[in-house]
């Protein structure tokens, strides 16, 4: 570990000898593929087909009609995700639609052990996966989680925003990864794949409408331009009113004015190679949400309902005032995934960068005055690349080799509008900073059989990341300092670190489709700095980074032609510096979180989750269960020498580590008529309270449920559906995300209301 500051006369960040590693490595891969020989197999051939990682389908839906090429592909993958010897759940296109999940945060609702929560008014979800995370609200950090979009690491909250449509697969990996593609985590991967272009005319429209005036329009064509180049053009709007209600003012809060554009063209250049471009676009102009303010009144000596809600506000009831919350962000990128594949193997390149631009002022305080509210004025550019070679030796070692390399930088404008806590109306503080990142990685994964139905897994990669931070805070009125345009607080450092991370297991096959598996592994999370304005100077420190050694046991089957499926492991994961939000005492009695780490905890627990298909005739059932116990092993007192608001002792829950937590959902099929089939499905999820800031006497979350409903009809050659249906059903108002505010009172977000909708859809 070493630390240096920024230089004029040297570059920001440095490759140096990982650089030379990487391109000694990309020339032996290069060299590798020049000396190839042709050859086909089914497998090759669905990998030239789709050159990015695709997620793995675990069970059909009831009478969907799918393409020739989507059963290939889907069939490969399948197979490959019920060796993986870590836990891998997935959901589907048509599961996605069925259950109406519209953002990449309600992908948790269906996922045993995750949990996605928006900090702030929905472009900064934080994930977790088994209680790891990283619970930044400000968006400029990436989590213990890795998220891919179509093959490409998106590392900030802002570029999944709008991305959630026309998909083909998600799927969530546990466990550290890192050793067969990408980047290191701790926690694991979520992959989102969007459906590839084929060689078949084809698409489909889609339009809906519910709740609060909500219209949603969906469509996407796939033209063939000629035998060897394809087009799919995908699109997504979705444009409804505010659900939440200022109860002086009579504004809304939370519309949608959510646009998504994606373009993609593969090229087939010979029978084994294939290059797919990707151009995509996002544009969100809805109107933030707000949270409330239960008790802001009662603290600042008012009659309920003056600057907050008071505590027993309706669900929608909100109190933001002339403060002026809207939101401007718009961003887009371009991705480049190449495939080539050889008799011995596949060689797969994957490259893009991405550039997003956001300016949203939010009710962070949840109050009508300024206590805290706040204005995210930001740029991102984000670009990585990763390939890697996959191949097999005599049939017995299965080798991946490969490297990854990414880098990211914020260009930052973050201010806190604070003048009626600090009784001055130039009280504004702004953390104006540059942030950049460079991380790169060598990996090498290999399976080795060593008797009939037992491998051996080994792995290992060697990762260096290099972060840099300039900026701090400005007292833009004076209003702590006297003289206007100083600076409370400034940082200006470089942190680089180099680990190597390992994993090793074994898999026992017993019977074809049935597997038990163990496996060690030590994943690592790259060091944070915290971007949002604070009067602490130590509040900008940076976080060294997080170590974690994960064992794990599991099974898998598959039974009946893959009727019944179940998945079941068990885990226990310790922490090594776990980095994680608090909430502080900062100088000119103000509170506000900031980052810093527990030197150790831990967290273990188990998961199952099943999937029945067409058992009982015409009805499919999935089902999840998933434990958790997260625990500090370490007190901690303070940050950087900032007194927390409340101490953390040791054996203390975690954040975002829900004890239980389960979902279900079933789907039944009854023929109306010779042509016709009506289809009923009704879902369930549930997940416990769950700390979300350490230190934070006020953040918890509440036991949140919810119950859907859909109905759906059409002809069996799904030319088209119709459907209705219901979200939260029994219109639950659970707090999913509260923290104390700037002025020590209670700050909450409240779940979405009961949603009723229908959709229109039509194949073609």
């Amino acid at each position: 570990m070493k630390t240096q500051l920024f230089s004029r006369n040297t570059p920001y960040l440095c490759h140096g000898r990982h650089a030379i590693w990487a391109a000694l490595l990309l020339s032996g891969i290069s060299h590798l593929a020049v000396a190839a020989t042709p050859n086909h197999s089914i497998e090759r051939i669905s990998h030239a087909r789709h050159p990015t990682r695709a997620g793995h389908r675990t069970s059909a839906p009831l009478n969907a009609p799918r393409e020739p090429e989507a059963i290939t592909v889907t069939s490969a993958r399948t197979h490959r995700f019920r060796q993986m010897a870590n836990t891998v759940n997935t959901l589907s296109g048509k599961e996605l639609e069925q259950l109406h999940i519209v953002s990449p945060k309600e992908i948790a609702n269906f996922v045993p052990g995750v949990t996605a929560v928006n900090a702030t008014s929905g472009s900064t979800p934080i994930f977790s996966i088994r209680g790891i995370g990283l619970d930044d609200y400000i968006g400029t950090n990436m989590g213990g989680i890795g998220i891919y979009q179509d093959g490409v690491f998106a590392p900030y909250p802002v570029q999944y925003n709008g991305q959630m449509f026309d998909v083909q697969t998600v799927s969530v990996e546990k466990g550290p990864q890192g050793f067969e593609y990408g980047r290191s985590t701790t926690g694991g991967t979520i992959n989102v794949e969007s459906i590839k272009p084929s060689s078949k005319f084809g698409g489909y429209l889609n339009w809906g409408y519910s709740s609060y005036n909500t219209n949603t329009a969906r469509a996407a064509i796939n033209t063939p331009i000629s035998d060897h180049i394809f087009n799919r053009f995908s699109f997504s709007y979705i444009k409804g009113d505010g659900w939440q209600h200022d109860i002086h003012t009579n504004k809304l809060y939370g519309a949608q004015d959510l646009l998504g554009l994606r373009n993609q063209t593969r090229f087939d250049i010979d029978d084994r190679s294939s290059l797919l471009l990707n151009i995509h676009y996002v544009r969100d102009k809805g109107t933030p949400s707000s949270p409330q303010d239960t008790d802001g009144d009662a603290v600042n000596g008012f009659v309920d309902r003056t600057i907050g809600v008071g505590p027993n506000a309706k669900s929608n009831a909100v109190n933001v005032g002339s403060n002026r919350a809207t939101r401007n962000e718009n961003g887009g990128g371009v991705g480049l995934n190449y495939t080539h594949n050889f008799d011995w193997g596949t060689f797969t390149s994957a490259t893009g960068i991405d550039f997003y631009r956001r300016n949203t002022y939010e009710n962070y305080d949840g109050e009508s005055v300024n206590v805290g509210d706040y204005r995210w004025n930001d740029t991102y550019i984000v670009q990585s690349h990763d390939m890697h070679l996959r191949t097999t030796i005599a049939n017995r070692l299965h080798l991946t080799v490969g490297v990854y390399e990414s880098f990211d930088k914020i260009n930052g404008a973050y201010t806190s509008f604070r003048s009626f806590l600090l009784d001055n109306p130039a009280g504004t503080l702004t953390d104006h900073f540059v942030q950049q990142n460079l991380s790169t990685g060598l990996y090498i994964n290999t399976v080795t059989n060593i008797v009939k139905g037992l491998d051996f897994i080994a792995g290992g990669r060697l990762s260096y990341d290099e972060r840099g931070f300039r900026g701090g805070t400005v007292d833009d009125g004076g209003a702590l300092t006297g003289v206007p345009g100083s600076n409370l607080t400034y940082r200006n450092s470089n942190n680089t670190y180099e680990r190597w991370t390992g994993k090793v297991g074994l898999r026992y096959t017993i019977a074809p489709g049935t597997l038990v598996y163990g496996t060690i592994s030590n994943g690592y999370k790259a060091g944070a700095y915290f971007a949002a304005p604070v009067s602490a100077n130590s509040a900008l420190d940076y976080v060294r980074p997080e170590n974690l050694i994960a064992y794990e046991v599991g099974a898998k089957t598959s039974l009946w032609h893959n009727r019944i499926q179940i998945d079941g492991a068990l885990f226990d994961y310790e922490y090594h510096n776990r980095q994680t939000l608090f909430v502080a005492e900062m100088p000119g009695n103000i509170t506000s979180l900031s980052l810093g780490p527990i030197p150790r905890a831990r967290t273990r627990g188990g998961e199952i989750s099943s999937t029945l298909h067409n058992i009982i005739p015409n009805l499919d059932l999935n089902g999840s269960f998933a434990y958790l116990d997260g625990q500090a092993k370490s007190q901690v007192t303070n940050i950087g020498g900032l007194p927390l608001l409340s101490n953390v002792d040791a054996h203390s829950s975690l954040p975002f580590a829900p004890r239980f937590s389960w979902s279900a959902y079933a789907r039944y099929g009854v023929d109306v008529s010779p042509r016709y089939r009506l289809t009923f499905q009704v879902s369930s999820t549930w997940k416990d309270n769950m700390l979300v800031a350490l230190g934070d006497p006020n953040g918890m979350t509440s036991k949140i449920s919810s119950m859907g409903m859909r109905m759906e009809i059409g002809p069996k050659t799904g030319k088209w559906t119709a459907a209705v249906y219901v979200d939260n059903m029994l219109d639950k108002h659970g707090n999913t995300y509260s923290y104390t505010g700037s002025d020590n009172s209670r700050v909450q977000y409240i779940q979405t209301p009961r949603w009723v909708g229908c959709d229109l859809r039509y194949n073609f």
